[in-house]
């Protein structure tokens, strides 16, 4: 869902824009349950946005689902905080875990902010956040993405030799920040540590036309297709 949601705001300002959506009603059913129809009318895909305003679907149908929210700026996301720590409880955190998933989804909602802050490519600004758990496999799946300028885009100033958004995104990975003399970036090592070594989980930042993952085995990377902005996932498993 964040990169169709990345695409939708790409996309936006096309003439001809449109969306397809699915013709089963169980796919329609779980698109308006995660509030998909909110962000096509918001971006004004009009036809879709009124397709998916006639499902009817009660809130409650499926608790493993936290619904897509677009956070336009960093007060807002940090008073969404206390949503996200109910959504873990739901989901089967126990307290301690709760937190130390509340520090990992903080840093990557800042990040977003920090590092796109009066540089937005698009009149699109903002995070876009949406979860799943999955009870079965006790498997959360996290997403922050946001259709910024990406890690190539934040770290040229301060490192103008990087040649691609994979070197980029390592480059983040190893703790250093786009900000000239600022003594920060170490968040992302955080989250690395937390998710890896606490939750035995992944994370995987897919920013521009780089892809890149880890986990217990390393790291791995690649050149993919490219997106606007960064989509940073987090898979965490829980007791």
């Amino acid at each position: 869902m964040g990169i169709v949601c990345l695409l939708l705001i790409e996309r936006q300002s096309l003439a001809d824009k449109k969306v397809i959506l699915p013709k089963q009603e169980n796919l329609l059913r779980y698109l308006k349950r995660m509030h998909l129809g909110e962000i096509l009318g918001e971006l004004g895909y009009t036809e879709a946005f009124e397709i998916l305003k006639q499902i009817t679907v009660p809130e409650s149908e499926n608790l493993n689902v936290q619904e897509i929210v677009h956070c336009r700026y960093n007060d807002e996301f940090s008073s969404r905080l206390g949503r996200f720590e109910r959504m873990f409880k739901n989901f089967g955190l126990n307290e301690e875990d709760t937190k130390r998933a509340l520090v990992i989804v903080g840093e990557l909602g800042n990040n977003v902010f920090d590092h796109n802050l009066g540089n937005w490519p698009t009149n699109f600004s903002g995070a876009i956040i949406t979860a799943h758990n999955y009870p079965e496999t006790k498997r959360i799946e996290f997403v922050v993405g946001d259709a910024g300028v990406g890690f190539l885009g934040s770290l040229q100033n301060a490192f103008p030799n990087l040649s691609d958004d994979v070197e980029a995104i390592k480059k983040g990975l190893e703790g250093y920040t786009g900000r000239v003399g600022e003594n920060r970036g170490n968040g992302l090592k955080t989250i690395q540590d937390w998710t890896i070594n606490n939750f035995h989980g992944m994370l995987t930042i897919h920013s521009g036309g780089g892809l890149v993952q880890v986990d217990e085995n390393g790291i791995e990377s690649k050149n993919t297709c490219r997106i606007l902005g960064t989509l940073a996932q987090f898979v965490i498993y829980y007791r």
